[in-house]
């Protein structure tokens, strides 16, 4: 069998042929409540079940572009599932959200409806849902997961963050205003106007808007609350000043900065990993994955890292231009997927 064919697949399915059509709404029961997710089965016999997370996206775990790749693993015959993580759909970040993704894992699992027969799941996450999967893997019993695949993500948050902040030539400005939406109230004291240009901003950003909702956001705001918003977007020295303050004020900081450093806790990760990311993502650098990489191969051997070419922040956009980039993607992919296969959960069995 060719080892590029099932990555070379999931590329065509990515690219080619996408298909958008959501699967079937369905319920997690957990002790704190029901969790709606998303199943998608294949029509031939399963190979293995992969629980994917969105990324930030106002979309929330409907997210289209996860909808494709959900589409393109179940044409590869696995079964695919993606749950509703509350705290991400709402954009906030929190390590309470690491938690909240491993009760969901786990809970799928041992499900017998969602996971008939008994897999080990794999996971897929991008951004910086990606490093939160990757926590709560840390936090779970070794035999727990089968294969592990992240997209563009942190390894240390602290360092993460302060380079949004300060890039002033990122072309996509979604992720300075996720930071700004989440730590600004640390820093500048409640501002209702302030907050809703942010929102406004990620907003338009994410849906795409064809008539932006800011600039009417903006004419309705006091020149004071715009001059100081037109500073935090435009100033990089002065957003990471308001932003960096605002991260070591958080309440319970000493937790976060424990909880939500990847860095501290790669080193329990034992199941295989396949890391990829974009060479020139400007929101989370290449350089957080490659840490993270050099982390886990201490401790774990199988081990994956691919910076490409293909990619943007998050995003699946594939360019053909290149075929050396598109087989090295095929082989990550294939990576993922071999150690995904037939993977029988010892914990639901």
């Amino acid at each position: 069998m060719n080892l590029l064919s099932e990555g070379l697949r999931f590329i065509i399915h990515t690219s080619l042929r996408k298909d958008s059509t959501e699967g079937a709404e369905k319920k997690l029961v957990l002790s704190s409540g029901k969790v709606p997710l998303i199943e998608y089965v294949p029509q031939k016999a399963e190979k293995g079940l992969i629980i994917t997370f969105t990324g930030f996206s106002v979309n929330g775990y409907r997210d289209k572009r996860m909808v494709v790749v959900n589409n393109a693993f179940r044409q590869l015959g696995y079964r695919v599932i993606t749950p509703q993580i509350k705290e991400i759909d709402l954009l906030l970040i929190n390590p309470k959200s690491i938690d909240e993704v491993r009760a969901v894992i786990m809970g799928i699992m041992n499900d017998p409806k969602l996971n008939p027969h008994g897999f080990r799941p794999a996971i897929f996450a991008p951004s910086f849902t990606a490093g939160i999967a990757a926590l709560a893997i840390a936090d779970m019993p070794s035999n727990s997961i089968s294969s592990l695949c992240m997209l563009g993500s942190f390894c240390n948050l602290e360092s993460s963050i302060e380079f949004v902040m300060t890039n002033d030539e990122t072309v996509d400005d979604y992720g300075m205003h996720i930071l700004m939406k989440n730590f600004l109230k640390y820093s500048i004291d409640a501002h209702p106007k302030l907050e809703e240009m942010v929102q406004a901003a990620i907003e338009d950003n994410g849906f795409k808007r064809a008539i932006p909702a800011l600039p009417r956001v903006i004419a309705q705001s006091d020149a004071a609350t715009i001059d100081l918003y037109k500073k935090l977007t435009k100033d990089g020295a002065y957003r990471r000043e308001v932003i960096m303050d605002a991260w070591h004020k958080i309440p319970d900081s000493t937790v976060w900065k424990e909880r939500l450093d990847l860095s501290k806790h790669a080193a329990k990760i034992t199941c295989p990993v396949t890391i990829i990311h974009g060479k020139d993502d400007n929101v989370i650098p290449a350089s957080q994955s490659i840490l993270l990489y050099t982390l886990l191969k201490e401790k774990n051997k199988h081990v994956h890292l691919e910076l490409s070419e293909l990619l943007d922040h998050g995003d699946m956009q594939f360019r053909f231009s290149i075929i050396r980039q598109i087989a090295n993607m095929a082989k990550a992919i294939n990576y993922f997927l071999f150690n995904t296969k037939y993977a029988e959960s010892s914990i639901n069995a």
